[in-house]
């Protein structure tokens, strides 16, 4: 067998071994990811978790001075009082508003109370509204009874929301011990993900990782933090003026305002039904104390979400809100970090292939200052 023929077979070896190589790879990578699937919400939602409430982790080691440990666990019990605690009282306050309506309607109390005068004034519906509002008070059994099939349809889906918002609560309770856990060895998951990330990306591994990160705290700021600070204010504004279900409604106003879809949706009809129901002086008060927190998140937002990023504002709130189309309430996360880091993907791309400026004859005579200092040194010599 002559050199070339030797060669050649050697070649082919070659390609064989690592077309093999390959696929064992291939197939233990899709075998991982078969068998993380069913938790790869949970995982994914701890590592923001994680990567968001670590300034606070490293300020609970650094001024109280506890062990990594202690401040982890701390901190995981924290945010699981701040995610049980609300979810208890509002299935509490539901389950007991249930039962006093069941209650009514076994018994000889009205169900409905009348509907107020002031709605028959309302335009084009006003008086349509009033009547069917009337009969509902006078007489609601009959109503209930003759509508029995989509109060069963309605009470079916209701309950499979129900089901699922309890499952998810679950998944976000384990996402919080996992970040716990995390948190707990942060420094050395940190390091971890640095060089993985500088063995996919190179050099600048390191600066996209830095980049994710800012991205998910000043999101979990601007969105889930503002979101939190709003419906808090509106529930207690709520709850001040007497309206019912302030709990159900200051929930649903959180889940929009995370959901980019703003609390107008549910606030604009509670300010008509007070305007209605409560004299005129309460219901001005109650409006100029809502109005200007249904414009909170749009004035804070942009504030705290493009604070200390060289990423455009655009292209952050646009990763936030096609992330949450395409992902839900986790591509709010991940849609930003993509486009942040493709951006400046882009950016880096653009920046190298532009063509260095020319130097000024007449004020430089030296690209670079270091060698016109060592021809100075060595003229001295």
């Amino acid at each position: 067998m002559n050199t070339d023929d030797h060669g050649k077979a050697q070649l082919s070896q070659f390609a064989v071994d690592l077309v093999i190589r390959l696929a064992l790879l291939a197939a233990i990578l899709y075998g991982s990811m078969l068998l993380l699937r069913p938790i790869a919400a949970i995982l994914l939602w701890s590592i923001i978790l994680a990567v968001a409430a670590f300034p606070l982790f490293m300020l609970m080691c650094r001024r109280l001075h506890l062990p990594q440990a202690l401040a982890a666990t701390l901190l995981a019990g924290l945010l699981l009082a701040l995610l049980v605690v609300p979810a208890a009282m509002l299935g509490a306050s539901a389950i007991e508003t249930l039962d006093q309506y069941a209650r009514q309607l076994t018994g000889t109390q009205a169900l409905l109370p009348h509907p107020p005068e002031a709605i028959r004034n309302w335009p084009l519906v006003g008086q349509r509204i009033y009547d069917f509002w009337l009969d509902a008070a006078n007489n609601v059994r009959a109503l209930l009874r003759a509508h029995v099939s989509e109060i069963a349809s309605l009470g079916r889906w209701i309950a499979g929301v129900a089901a699922g918002v309890v499952f998810e609560l679950l998944q976000f309770a384990a996402a919080i011990v996992i970040a716990g856990v995390m948190l707990a060895h942060a420094h050395r998951l940190g390091d971890a993900a640095r060089r993985v990330a500088e063995r996919v990306a190179g050099p600048r591994g390191g600066h996209f990782l830095e980049i994710a990160g800012a991205t998910i705290r000043n999101v979990s700021q601007g969105v889930i933090g503002i979101a939190l600070l709003q419906a808090a204010l509106l529930g207690v504004g709520m709850l001040v003026a007497g309206v019912p279900f302030a709990g159900a409604i200051t929930f649903a106003a959180l889940v929009l305002a995370i959901l980019q879809i703003g609390p107008n949706l549910v606030m604009i009809p509670v300010i008509i039904w007070v305007w209605s129901a409560f004299p005129g002086t309460t219901a001005a008060i109650y409006t100029a104390y809502t109005v200007p927190l249904l414009l909170l998140d749009n004035v804070l937002r942009p504030i705290v979400m493009a604070r200390g990023l060289q990423t455009p504002m655009v292209v952050i709130v646009a990763g936030v809100i096609c992330g949450t189309i395409v992902g839900g309430l986790i591509g709010l996360f991940v849609g930003p970090v993509v486009l942040a880091v493709f951006y400046d993907l882009v950016v880096a791309w653009l920046a190298a292939g532009r063509p260095a400026p020319a130097a000024d004859p007449a004020t430089a005579t030296e690209p670079f200052d270091v060698p016109r200092m060592e021809q100075g040194r060595s003229g001295k010599g």
